[in-house]
């Protein structure tokens, strides 16, 4: 990546983070972790002036803890339906309660907006869900999205969140959209491909599926990082096992794959129809 580009990246001054179900599951001690320098991340892009939303997975993954916990027995992996509605109630306001424990400590004030396919698609409605988002930035509260699991009424396809976080930074014209995942990046035979300025058929076939408690997988990272060249947006795929890795990215001082193409100077202008994309 040429410096005059990376300088662009690090100026992007709304930008949205996408956190992935294994991130915020597993290990008690992983997890404080992880959320610790999130936290931290946040702050100091805050403190740079930047805006920040959050869009997060992980609500039926905290809901099989509570299941376990509460019954003593582990609910079966291929879950129905309504058992992925029931374990997204039960889990949302412990994932909730683990962003508060620690947004707090750095005096940052949360707030949750849930919604799904039916809830946007609605006429007027993607205008309304913006104007909340931007009342909220103005107020220099941050958002956490999540897809909302709780009342959807389809099989979820939102590839964990992959796809709704794209949607999101493409409904608020935001100009990066990070994705933290368990790997450096989109690796093509073994090796890591550092930029892509194109998504094509062969990148796909390289991508791997879901792994861990997760239903994305590399496959929908590139979908959503495709989705975004359309409208100028650059997208990261970074390790979010590394400690500081929003931040380290930023700096220079660590490796991911980053879709987007310098020939883009502005934003397109979103179609009428442009929320179709997303469902296809």
């Amino acid at each position: 990546m040429n410096a005059e580009w990376f300088d662009k990246i690090k100026s992007a001054n709304l930008i949205v983070i996408k956190v992935g179900s294994a991130r915020v599951s597993g290990s008690r001690e992983s997890v404080n972790d992880f959320l610790f320098h999130l936290a931290g991340d946040i702050r100091e892009l805050r403190n740079q002036g930047k805006k920040v939303i959050l869009v997060s997975s992980g609500a039926i993954a905290q809901g099989k803890t509570i299941y376990s916990q509460s019954f003593g027995e582990e609910i079966d992996q291929k879950n129905s339906l309504s058992d992925k509605q029931a374990l997204a109630a039960m889990g949302q306001n412990q994932l909730m309660n683990l962003y508060e424990s620690f947004f707090s400590k750095v005096n940052i004030p949360i707030a949750q907006i849930l919604f799904g396919k039916g809830d946007i698609q609605k006429e007027g409605s993607h205008k309304n869900l913006e104007s909340t988002f931007r009342k909220l930035l103005d107020w220099n509260v941050l958002p956490i999205v999540n897809e909302n699991d709780s009342i959807s009424t389809e099989e979820l396809n939102l590839g964990d969140n992959d796809l709704l976080s794209a949607l999101v930074a493409t409904l608020l014209d935001a100009d990066l959209l990070m994705i933290l995942t368990g790997v450096n990046g989109f690796l093509k035979n073994g090796e890591l491909i550092e930029y892509l300025p194109t998504v094509a058929a062969e990148e796909f076939l390289h991508a791997r599926g879901p792994s861990g408690p997760g239903t994305g997988g590399m496959n929908t990272k590139l979908k959503a990082g495709s989705l975004l060249l359309q409208f100028g947006i650059h997208t990261a795929i970074l390790n979010g096992n590394e400690k500081h890795c929003i931040s380290k990215f930023l700096n220079g001082e660590l490796r991911g794959t980053l879709i987007g193409n310098p020939e883009i100077i502005s934003k397109q202008k979103k179609e009428e129809n442009w929320l179709e994309r997303f469902y296809a």
